[in-house]
């Protein structure tokens, strides 16, 4: 059996709710969103439950099938990728009462199939020939299959940007934090995407981020799993109750020997609808204590596999950490922090004025590179705007609100231009007419490990009528060679040239790359 994601990762699939997961309604902190569920015309179906087979609290690697499912799989699996509404599964004889535990192993195994639901349903037809056993699985779509090759490209660029973020120095906590920053950067909290035809439920998968840039809690969770997962950063995808609604979702990263929890809906300022603000990073690598005690966040369902519910780790509570925005008091004490040549710069205040720091990520060796002269009760004139070689933020000098700007090192200090009070706090107001950013480095074993990822996803949807497990295309092939190749190295010791030797090849190969995508209009 192939394997997607060899490398160390799990995508655990849960299910919003043990009923069956009809996505109603949304628990918001700021109010209740209805939600409509993602098909309106499903066939019969059995609900689903979560099996609870996995038992692990630490992450060892992709879970391989049992043997006797790896040809249930490989159909499946073919199956989807030609985007049919029956697959055939009579000749294996399953009897129809483990038709959700094949189901749900299945997309366990297969966490880059984003065009499948993870929840809901699960549809199947029995054979009449024998009855108690499974004639063909109906698979359930997050999009129309028809749709992929016209969707497809985009869904590859976008997930390109989101890595093109990353830096050779982040410690993989940062580039948890990186991406986490730019999901709720890209995001607006929604439902319905009217003015996408094909992806009108989106919201409710991982293309909702992806390509609509509009999605809800299963939307926000499930791409942030695919991106970590990805990488081979160990993301759990959660699911828990709230009450008078359907469910929520969120998720647990695994960094270093623990897990911290994560949400990005909740963590969105656009769900608090708060122009000019990416994240709040309230929720973000919080320890049981913070989320659920300090930030009294749902807890999770009852029936989901046991390492959910091992505690968590306290790295990241400290206040000096780069990403506690929030105190456990629920009180802000800096500004979202921005990544810029090794270092997170953000605001915060200390003794009755305002600073700008510059710091590591858990805040041990941080430094005031600009001490303000911004009473710290004045709100709203916080702001930062990071271009690729300045800092720009508001001061108050000689009775004046002004807009200042200064290099990385705290050094060049310029005042640019006077502006009224109203200005100051108008949430529009550009700080510089610069709309460039810092420039990230994304090479070596970060980059490697990214464009492996991007490979496998083009194998997966972009292999033309072959089988996905024998495939002959000359371009598949070679695509493929190197995806193994990488796959051998990142067992081994590898140096960062070697490394970033490969990434490029990779993707001038993908790059070039004219198989055909598996579905057909």
């Amino acid at each position: 059996m192939k394997r997607l994601i060899p490398i160390v990762m799990t995508l655990c699939v849960y299910l919003l709710s043990v009923s069956g997961c009809k996505r109603e309604k949304l628990e918001k902190p700021v109010q209740e969103i209805s939600v409509v569920p993602a098909d309106s015309t499903e066939t019969t179906e059995t609900p689903t439950e979560e099996s609870g087979e996995e038992n692990e609290n630490v992450p060892d690697g992709t879970e391989e099938p049992a043997a006797e499912e790896t040809d249930i799989f490989r159909a499946l699996t073919n199956g989807v990728l030609r985007g049919e509404k029956e697959v055939l599964v009579k000749d294996f004889r399953i009897p129809a009462a483990k038709a959700d535990s094949v189901y749900n192993a299945f997309l366990r195994s297969h966490p880059l199939l984003f065009h499948l639901k993870v929840g809901g349903n699960i549809g199947y037809r029995e054979d009449l020939k024998n009855p108690g056993y499974l004639a063909a699985f109906l698979p359930q779509y997050a999009v129309s299959p028809a749709a992929l090759p016209e969707i497809y490209p985009g869904l590859e660029e976008s997930v390109e940007n989101f890595y093109a973020l990353l830096d050779h120095r982040m410690s993989q906590a940062e580039i948890a934090y990186t991406l986490y920053q730019k999901v709720c950067n890209e995001v607006v909290y929604g439902e319905r995407n009217e003015d996408f035809s094909n992806l009108a439920y989106a919201s409710f998968s991982a293309l909702g981020v992806f390509l609509t840039h509009k999605a809800v809690c299963q939307g926000y969770s499930l791409s942030y799993s695919l991106l970590m997962n990805g990488l081979g950063i160990p993301t759990d995808y959660v699911t828990g109750a709230i009450p008078g609604s359907s469910g929520h979702a969120w998720n647990r990263i695994y960094l270093d020997g623990n897990w911290y929890h994560a949400d990005a809906t909740f963590d969105d300022a656009s769900t608090y609808k708060m122009p000019g603000m990416g994240s709040i990073n309230k929720y973000f690598l919080c320890s049981d204590d913070l989320f659920y005690s300090a930030f009294a966040h749902p807890k999770p369902h009852l029936n989901l596999p046991e390492r959910i519910y091992v505690p968590s780790g306290n790295k990241f509570d400290s206040e000096k950490c780069v990403v506690r925005r929030y105190n456990a008091k629920g009180e802000a004490i800096k500004t979202e922090t921005r990544y810029a040549d090794g270092y997170w710069y953000y605001q915060t205040a200390r003794d009755g004025k305002k600073q700008i720091l510059k710091s590591d990520f858990c805040g041990q060796q941080a430094q005031v590179i600009r001490q303000l002269q911004m009473p710290s009760v004045i709100e709203d004139v916080d702001r930062m705007q990071y271009t690729r070689n300045r800092i720009y933020f508001i001061d108050y000098l000689n009775g004046n609100y002004v807009i200042c700007s200064m290099d990385y090192d705290g050094n060049d200090f310029r005042q640019e231009k006077k502006i009224s009070y109203i200005d100051a706090v108008t949430p529009q107001l550009k700080l510089s007419q610069d709309d460039s950013s810092p420039v990230p480095v994304c090479k070596g074993m970060i980059a490697l490990k990214a464009e492996t990822m991007l490979a496998r996803l083009r194998l997966l949807y972009c292999h033309g009528d072959d089988d996905y497990f024998e495939l002959s295309q000359p371009q598949a092939k070679e695509l493929e060679a190197l995806v193994k190749k990488a796959d051998e190295l990142f067992e081994k010791p590898m140096d960062e040239a070697q490394a970033d030797g490969l990434a490029k090849e990779m993707r001038a190969k993908r790059k070039a790359y004219s198989v055909p995508c598996s579905v057909r209009p």
